[in-house]
């Protein structure tokens, strides 16, 4: 489904480095029992040197936690990942202190859906815009650009380290081809293309019709970087880990069902995607990286377009929206 080389070069490189490490160490055990031959090695050096070994080796057989993915398939501390998700895109609001937040109801959510075997939730980070929107997501995390709520950054803080404690991961989507987080509508606006229209009001053709713009705006492209560089660089104040270093995510989505909206746009629509996941990989060398795509559905129809953005060395792994007409 999509070019594993980078990652798979990446993980051989890896392995082999922990199989060096292994194989010197026996080296150096070795050598140090050869330069003893002629004084019998005592019980304390014997062991000293299977103490020391054990405690070289362990961490390696012991993993890091992070989520991977080799040869079409993903792993977790060197067991072969399996998983039961679901979409908790309310988490960071519900973990906030202010509107909207219950830490409380929280945990129980988190223990219900744990008790229930679903460890794997898909999470907006945050909605963008002015607030007072019907069909929009509020509180808002960016109210304008590089401008940003610490409530909702707290919540998502506080989110992951509940999250963390009980052994589940994060997809964290970073934009929204709809409306009802802000996504395009936000950054095209901000990058002066005018006021986005409301589905609920103007009309699904006419919002369409304006958010297509966004394949082929450089300014709304950067707006959205300098937010993505914001998010992966953040350090979550209640464990003091990077948001990079931290194995509770497992993955970076680029958007909630990111498409081009017409076949001229494609194209643009492909180098845009190649652009974000290149930046998400150039912050972030630890976690996986997908699109959020629907399918062909969301790339107008065109099986060519969803096997070119799943092609992508930078991209580890392709999703699909199911429903009736994908």
């Amino acid at each position: 489904m999509t070019d594993m080389g980078n990652a798979v070069n990446v993980f051989t490189r890896f392995y082999h480095f922990q199989t060096t490490k292994y194989h010197e160490f026996i080296f150096i055990i070795s050598n140090f029992a050869i330069s003893t031959k002629h004084q019998p090695m005592t019980k304390f050096k014997f062991m000293l040197c299977s103490l020391l070994a054990l405690l070289w080796v362990l961490p390696l057989q012991a993993g890091n936690g992070f989520v991977t993915q080799r040869d079409g398939q993903l792993w977790r501390d060197g067991q072969p990942y399996y998983f039961v998700g679901t979409n908790f895109w309310y988490g960071a609001i519900l973990g906030s202190k202010g509107q909207g937040g219950d830490r409380e109801r929280l945990n129980r959510e988190l223990d219900f859906l744990k008790e229930q075997g679903i460890d794997n939730l898909r999470i907006l980070v945050g909605a963008d815009g002015e607030r007072g929107v019907k069909t929009k997501v509020e509180p808002m995390l960016q109210v304008a650009p590089g401008v940003y709520n610490d409530t909702i950054l707290d919540g998502l803080d506080y989110l992951l380290t509940e999250m963390g404690k009980r052994g589940m991961v994060a997809v964290l989507y970073l934009n929204n081809s709809w409306e009802w987080s802000g996504g395009y509508g936000f950054y095209l606006e901000q990058a002066g293309e005018g006021k986005a229209p409301r589905p609920n009001e103007d009309g699904y053709p006419a919002f369409m019709n304006f958010v297509q713009k966004y394949a082929t705006s450089e300014k709304a492209h950067q707006l959205f970087y300098n937010y993505v560089r914001f998010i992966i660089s953040r350090v979550n104040r209640y464990t003091g880990k990077a948001y990079k270093d931290d194995p509770t995510i497992m993955s970076w989505q680029i958007g909630n069902e990111p498409r081009a909206f017409s076949k001229e746009a494609l194209p643009a629509f492909e180098k845009w995607l190649r652009e974000a996941s290149s930046l998400i990989r150039s912050l972030d060398g630890n976690h996986l990286i997908s699109i959020g795509s629907e399918g062909a559905w969301g790339c107008e129809g065109s099986y060519d377009s969803y096997k070119r953005i799943c092609s992508d060395p930078n991209i580890d792994y392709c999703n699909i929206h199911l429903w009736p007409y994908n």
